[in-house]
């Protein structure tokens, strides 16, 4: 194992008195510091360090992954994911092939079961990767909607093949030029007439029946696209996603303590349990970073995965920055919707009472509490206006498919998930308040749809609110899951502003690389390529690994004049 770094340890003076780290020492000099050891942080830290440069990854919680956690919550011997379960976009990563990960054990099940959807009367829909498979499951409720649906995917396919996939790891543009080179093409110009329209208009405008509308609009909307609004151009996405959901064989912790492994293995030095307090900057150039204890990290160059808010007005301080983006920063809008999750524990593995389809039980995820487009609608309305009136959501059995979660045999571990407000009532501690009753309507709710099932056959549940995801991971402020709402003035050239939107800051030396930069949350891995490409180059280092032809294809079809 390479290392980069000469420990030299004298103690330093906090607010907490005299500190004397048995390991960590108090001064440090690194080429770059990367703040966050989430998803972002592990793949820009080990891009980096593979690529010869002396990397620090600086986490503040007691171990690497962010969202990539798996954690035994419930019971002795049960795991659960508790944040990253569904893996969207992994036909598409380039880190996986440039840390050759499928070498090195990382599994991913793609069931062909991906997204159901169960109603009242014990019938439902279910969308499969096969196309075909979803077609038959449509045309159980109307032809004309599982011939539209055969036209209607084939499109959104092409589309995320051609312009959103490959979009996600080239630096964003100004919007007006965007939209001028990618109406060159016809599936350009498609994918912008696409923009235009609202989820809630693109598919009762593609569906006619109430239950394949229901199906369509939630799983556009879950993730955080706003039902009515326009200009939602990730719509195309969310709806791939619905047939293209993995699971990470062994927790998703598996794919975070592989990015571990290629930054310790290449020279780099992860520090956990060091919260970052303040990034030193001087004359508009950054100089490091100070940790919560005294420490004191000299850096060339800091990567930022924060929130807008926690990097410029917390760390970098609001004096260091252009009043624009200070005031950016401070009306910065957190996501429309979080999410609040149940897990728990059982003896047996959950059948759905189904009358229709069997495979429902083999479905990735299934969802539930909806009978028609309105009431996805209306639900959706009440969560960004604080309420719960009403109760539905998606489950999945994590066991199902990866039964190393339980070391008890036959046991089983599920969740319930439903976007949910952070102020509830118009309070975020109502959530503390109202636990208990929403973790019964859950259940009543679960429980209706499951076969031979009662609450004697759960053996331990647990529940989350977007309270404690903030709690958990601070910079998910107002537990925000993807750092920041997707509306068309925070995507795109203007994520998180215009002056640093490409991951290079008006401060010299200073990078952002999160969630709340382009293109956006989720475990794309998208800011952290962007970011470790022009690190690298800034910084003279070498550029090893090379970019994909999915890639290179778009920016020689769309971007370039």
């Amino acid at each position: 194992m390479k290392t980069r770094f000469e420990y030299k340890n004298e103690g330093m003076e906090s607010g907490y008195g005299k500190i004397v780290h048995p390991v960590m020492p108090n001064k440090l000099e690194c080429d770059v510091a990367v703040i966050g050891a989430g998803p972002n942080g592990l793949t820009t830290a080990a891009y980096l360090a593979k690529a010869g440069l002396k990397v620090i990854l600086l986490e503040r919680r007691g171990e690497i992954g962010g969202g990539l956690a798996t954690e035994e919550i419930l019971y002795p011997c049960h795991y659960a994911n508790t944040h990253a379960m569904y893996h969207l976009m992994v036909d598409y990563l380039p880190m996986t092939k440039d840390f050759n990960f499928s070498e090195r054990g990382l599994l991913w099940i793609y069931p062909n079961a991906q997204t159901g959807m169960i109603f009242k009367d014990r019938r439902s829909l279910l969308l499969h990767r096969m196309q075909d498979c979803a077609y038959d499951s449509i045309l159980r409720w109307s032809e004309e909607d599982a011939n539209k649906f055969a036209d209607w995917i084939r499109v959104i396919n092409r589309m995320m093949d051609e312009i959103l996939a490959p979009g996600t790891y080239v630096p964003p543009m100004p919007s007006l030029d965007l939209v001028v080179k990618t109406q060159k093409t016809k599936l350009g110009q498609e994918f912008l007439e696409m923009m235009e329209k609202s989820p809630y208009e693109s598919v009762t405008e593609t569906f006619k029946h109430p239950k394949v509308r229901a199906l369509f609009l939630y799983v556009a909307c879950m993730w955080g696209l706003d039902p009515t609004e326009t200009g939602a151009f990730l719509f195309p996405l969310m709806i791939w996603i619905s047939m293209h959901k993995r699971q990470c064989y062994g927790g998703s912790h598996k794919m975070a303590s592989l990015f571990g492994k290629d930054i310790v293995t290449n020279g780099g030095l992860i520090l956990e349990n060091a919260e970052v307090v303040k990034i030193n900057v001087e004359n508009g150039k950054v100089g490091g970073v100070v940790l919560f204890d005294g420490t004191v990290i000299k850096a060339k160059a800091v990567a930022s995965t924060l929130d807008p808010q926690s990097t410029f007005i917390r760390l970098v301080g609001e004096s260091n920055i252009a009043p624009t983006l200070a005031e950016r920063c401070k009306t910065w809008k957190y996501d429309k919707w979080s999410l609040w999750t149940m897990h728990i524990a059982t003896e047996k593995p959950l059948e759905y009472d189904v009358v229709d389809d069997p495979r429902i039980n083999e479905s990735l995820m299934n969802i539930m509490g909806f009978e028609n487009e309105d009431e996805v609608l209306k639900f959706f309305t009440d969560v960004r206006a604080g309420k719960l009136d009403h109760i539905g959501g998606h489950a999945t059995c994590e066991t199902l498919y990866d039964p190393t979660l339980v070391d008890i045999p036959g046991h089983h571990v599920s969740k319930f998930q439903f976007p949910a407000p952070y102020d509830l009532d118009g309070k975020a501690e109502n959530w503390e308040k109202k636990k208990k009753e929403i973790e019964h309507r859950v259940l009543d709710l679960w429980l209706s749809h499951l076969k031979d099932f009662t609450r004697k056959d759960i053996i331990a549940y647990s529940s989350e609110s977007p309270v404690d995801i903030e709690r958990r991971i601070p910079c998910m402020v107002k537990g925000a899951i993807k750092h920041g709402d997707y509306n068309i003035l925070q995507m795109g050239y203007n994520r998180p502003d215009e002056t640093c939107s490409t991951t290079r800051t008006p401060i010299a030396g200073l990078y952002v690389c999160g969630a709340s930069t382009y293109p956006g949350g989720m475990v794309t891995g998208g800011p952290a390529y962007i970011a470790s490409s022009a690190i690298a180059e800034d910084m003279g280092a070498k550029k090893w690994w090379k970019t994909p032809q999915f890639i290179t294809k778009y920016v020689e079809t769309y971007l370039k004049d």
